[in-house]
């Protein structure tokens, strides 16, 4: 089969998957002179933990552990750039509090990620081919088209996909969910008699912390 390319270049770089990593090359890339990239993802808009997105949760590092100032301060793609660009930055300043909100975070990520040239969503790597020194990334697009993108280098950046423990997977459902799943099923757990977090690392806790905010679920039980 031949697939059309999206650009007749080979690009230096070619990134598949749109996560916090990949978006951060992006972003540093843009600045580098004579670079090109192109990075692909699969869904049709930058998302980041989506079911984790709770009110009130913070990032545990400071805004300077965003996706470009501990490598390069003058970014353009920096925190700071685009609290400027959304004029929430003496706001920001002046409450002193610099651990920034999930889903201001969230917000951040997506302006960067609509921001980039190089950024393509809707494309779902369907197969990588080397020959000669060249990737070819082939991909489909929402409308069922195919195209393929050319790259002297490769990096993967898809993350890791949610995971039950083994004995529970068979359960998996409103009532048995992973915490990245959390807000997609809060609906479910209203009114539940009880209500077990399993796991104790940031998620878990937020987790909890949630269910114990929410009027209409009983007080949850937390296992380690």
């Amino acid at each position: 089969m031949t697939f059309p390319h999206d650009d007749p270049r080979v690009h230096d770089l070619v990134g598949v998957g749109l996560g916090p990593f990949n978006l951060a090359l992006a972003a540093l890339s843009d600045a580098v002179p004579g670079l090109s990239a192109r990075f692909l993802e699969a869904r049709p808009d930058f998302s980041w933990h989506p079911g984790l997105l709770l009110e009130g949760a913070r990032l545990q590092v400071p805004f300077l552990a965003d996706l470009v100032s501990m490598v390069d301060p003058t970014s353009r793609w920096s925190f700071l750039s685009y609290l400027r660009e959304h004029d929430r930055l003496f706001p920001f300043y002046f409450a002193e509090h610099f651990h920034v909100p999930r889903r201001e975070y969230d917000d951040y990520c997506r302006w960067v990620a609509h921001s980039l040239d190089s950024c393509r969503f809707d494309a779902e790597v369907t197969a990588v081919r080397a020959e000669d020194g060249v990737f070819t990334v082939e991909y489909a697009r929402a409308d069922g088209s195919r195209e393929a993108v050319r790259g002297r280098a490769l990096v993967i950046g898809i993350g890791t996909a949610p995971v039950l423990p083994e004995p529970l997977r068979a359960l998996e459902g409103d009532r048995v969910l992973h915490a990245a799943d959390y807000l997609d099923h809060t609906a479910a757990l209203a009114g539940a008699d009880d209500v077990t977090v399993v796991g104790s690392g940031q998620s878990g806790a937020e987790v909890f912390l949630d269910l114990l905010r929410s009027p209409t679920t009983a007080t949850p039980g937390c296992a380690g």
